[in-house]
């Protein structure tokens, strides 16, 4: 706030000071608008909402880490299906033998006979011919798993967009906050000019300059602080999309206009589809599916297994044939069948039930409330949708009405018909209503990122 009550003493030396100053001033102006004007080039790479967007999905890390999520939940499906074919293992050794033994007749050392290379060969299988439904339990879960998966990586690629629309609405939000500034420093400046004018010619008072100067420093500190805005917001957009070289939001990128013309029942219908909907319902269903091949374990298990084993001594593999047992060479099949039926592990059964239980309950609840936050959330954010546009009208009516006013005042203030304080209050009055349009602006944009985010598509 300016004081008006200026104390005599203090204000006649710094009037005089001031006034020395202030053609000094005016004719700096220039240069200090230009130190200014180099202050906000960073050498930033321009960059559209669109491709800021596809940068982001394809470097975030949680994007890497959902996908990776993914990966290993379509690996372990493929292991659920191969849980139904049998287990088929293929063994092959060889060894060869040298040296000497002790003849038991003479006693003497006689050189090893025969041949003194020796193979074997093995064939197996082995199936659970039944394991009380635990396979198809498990590949239920393992699918409801990848379900999961693909459901996080959905709401992952729109958390990701969310983050990085809201650091490039910040971009922008910034890059209209200096050009606000700046017409706030050229109105400063064009006012220090005419006030010392007229101090000089003596139909103003030294207060007059007094504050056209603290204005001017005002909106400088103004443009200083929207280009130092406009940096970090760059800065975190750079990181938010992984991008090497430093970006900042391409201003002539009209892809993030706010929606104004739909309706609360109309994201309602969608809103079921929603992606933490569908990630709390795959999880409930995991939970459900996890219990059942629990209950397996009351259940008796029967597996099959077939061995074959061939042993020979000759000069390679010729003396005998995995597929053809019937050889000279000593050879052995087996089949077996296994029963097994734990009536007793400690509890252990009993714990791992209620466990699951547990974790049954806490999914129910989790997908009940995941549906009370989406239709709450839906709520808020569409009203902060419809509010914010609302106010970007106004704001839009508002600073065309301050416009006017100031044109009127400046007209008033330089025939001697109102003070400087009207002129002052006339320009707080249209610097506000600009900050309030940008800040109704930034609020839209987000509030709808905020709604895609939470549908999971596009608006």
């Amino acid at each position: 706030m300016i004081r008006t009550n200026w104390r005599s003493a203090a204000s006649a030396v710094v009037t005089g000071a001031v006034l020395a100053a202030a053609p000094l001033v005016c004719g700096a102006q220039t240069s200090t608008s230009g130190q200014i004007s180099g202050l906000s080039s960073d050498n930033a790479r321009p960059i559209s909402l669109t491709d800021a967007v596809q940068m982001a999905q394809r470097n975030a890390p949680g994007i890497v880490n959902a996908h990776g999520q993914e990966r290993s939940a379509n690996a372990a499906l493929k292991a659920a299906k191969g849980a139904f074919i049998p287990n088929v293992n293929l063994t092959a050794s060889s060894g060869h033998t040298q040296g000497s033994t002790i003849n038991t007749f003479t006693g003497q050392l006689t050189p090893l006979s025969g041949n003194s290379w020796s193979y074997a060969n093995g064939f197996g299988l082995s199936l659970d011919l039944f394991d009380g439904g635990r396979r198809f339990s498990e590949y239920n879960r393992v699918g409801f798993v990848t379900e999961a998966a693909n459901a996080a990586v959905i709401a992952a690629r729109f958390d990701a967009a969310l983050q990085t629309k809201q650091q490039f609405y910040a971009a922008l939000a910034a890059r209209e906050s200096e050009a606000a500034a700046r017409a706030q420093l050229e109105q400063a400046d064009q006012q220090l000019k005419a006030s010392t004018a007229r101090v000089s010619a003596g139909v103003a008072t030294k207060s007059d300059s007094l504050r056209s100067v603290i204005q001017v420093g005002n909106a400088r500190l103004a443009v200083l602080t929207a280009q130092n805005d406009l940096r970090v917001a760059n800065a975190a957009l750079t990181r938010v999309i992984g991008s090497t070289e430093l970006v900042t939001a391409n201003p002539s990128d009209t892809a993030n206009v706010p929606i104004t013309d739909v309706t609360e029942a109309e994201l309602a219908r969608i809103a079921p589809d929603a992606p933490s909907i569908l990630l709390s319902e795959a999880n409930l269903a995991v939970a459900r599916a996890a219990k059942r091949t629990q209950r397996a374990q009351y259940l008796p298990t029967i597996s099959l297994s077939y061995n074959y084993a061939l042993n020979q001594s000759s000069g390679g593999f010729a003396g005998g044939n995995v597929l053809l047992p019937f050889q000279q060479n000593p050879n052995r099949q087996t089949f077996t069948f296994n029963f097994s039926y734990p009536l007793f592990n400690g509890f252990n059964r009993e714990a791992a039930a209620v466990n699951l239980g547990v974790a049954i309950d806490n999914a129910d609840v989790a997908v009940r409330d995941a549906r009370l936050a989406a239709r709450a959330n839906l709520t808020s954010l569409l009203r902060a949708l419809n509010n914010a546009n609302a106010r970007v009208q106004v704001q839009l009516q508002s600073i065309a009405a301050a416009e006017e006013d100031l044109r009127v005042q400046q007209q008033r203030y330089a025939l001697g018909a109102s003070t400087l304080l009207d002129l002052l209050t006339s320009q707080t009055q249209l610097n506000a209503a600009r900050q309030s349009l940008i800040q109704a602006r930034f609020d839209a944009r987000v509030a709808k990122a905020q709604l895609e985010s939470l549908l999971g598509r596009e608006l």
